[in-house]
């Protein structure tokens, strides 16, 4: 009788145990979010596809507090949205539009990016407006989401847009006077002015475009809603604690590294 009852004890006990040790196990695994390769300081590819920045940094600290596991890869931007389209992982770095709404589950707000326009000083306008584009040509990343405005008016042909797959082409091009303007977030827009040695000869304009927050956003066929509240608590966490403007401060302040290739694209 008393082998019987130990018996059932260890069983129990090794029950308790394996509901302890599960606490500790990761609960999501074989998630990938994707990342863009060429968006200094916020996600860029430094080797192969790995992926380092201000967003895969957040991301993996905030993947690491609530105990989760995922791969964070950096590839082209689009690129990296037909992947998440097509239900291969999730996108971290994204702006949110109408469409993705549709097709998305959103984390809170990774952090807020000040879109400006950078003109030629020889060629500098004023600008207020999205009207104030009238007529102008405009340095676009492919896959990038501008918001309902520019989009709006992009296909009403208000102004023109040049499309290209690397920022750096886009500056070039400026900085000849082939365009009129490139829209990019500020301190990636000084990035890579002082990349091409070209700052000397281009400006950003004094009124912001617009203000974009960078989101993780999951397919909602993926049914991950449950992870994206851990992460949104997680990142409650490192706001209060001081990690979430240690790792904002790094990216932010110069601590920037070289583009790869010339293999890439944009959110």
């Amino acid at each position: 009788m008393k082998g019987v009852q130990f018996g059932h004890f260890f069983c129990v006990a090794l029950f308790i145990l394996g509901l302890g040790s599960n606490t500790y196990a990761h609960k999501t695994t074989g998630l990938t979010i994707f990342v863009d390769s060429s968006y200094p300081p916020y996600m860029y590819k430094t080797e192969g596809t790995s992926a380092d920045g201000l967003y895969p940094r957040l991301l993996k600290e905030l993947i690491r507090q609530s105990n989760n596991k995922a791969d964070i890869k950096a590839y082209p931007w689009k690129r990296a949205l037909l992947f998440s389209e097509a239900g291969k992982g999730a996108v971290g770095g994204a702006y949110k539009n109408d469409e993705r709404i549709k097709t998305y589950d959103f984390s809170n707000p990774l952090y807020e990016e000040k879109l400006v326009l950078f003109v030629n000083k020889n060629k500098s306008f004023d600008y207020n407006s999205i009207e104030d584009l009238k007529g102008k040509v405009i340095g676009v990343n492919r896959g990038w989401s501008y918001g309902q405005a520019f989009d709006e008016a992009r296909n009403n042909g208000l102004f023109t847009v040049h499309v290209s797959n690397d920022p750096t082409d886009n500056f070039k091009m400026l900085a000849l006077g082939r365009i009129d303007s490139v829209i990019l977030e500020q301190t990636s827009g000084d990035f890579h002015t002082q990349l091409l040695e070209i700052e000397d000869n281009i400006m950003s304009l004094p009124v912001a475009f617009s203000l974009n927050s960078g989101y993780l956003i999951i397919p909602k066929t993926l049914h991950m809603t449950t992870f994206i509240s851990e992460i949104n608590e997680a990142l409650e966490k490192i706001k209060k604690d001081g990690t979430y403007n240690e790792i904002v401060k790094a990216f932010t302040h110069g601590i920037v590294k070289p583009l790869q290739d010339e293999d890439s694209n944009t959110p």
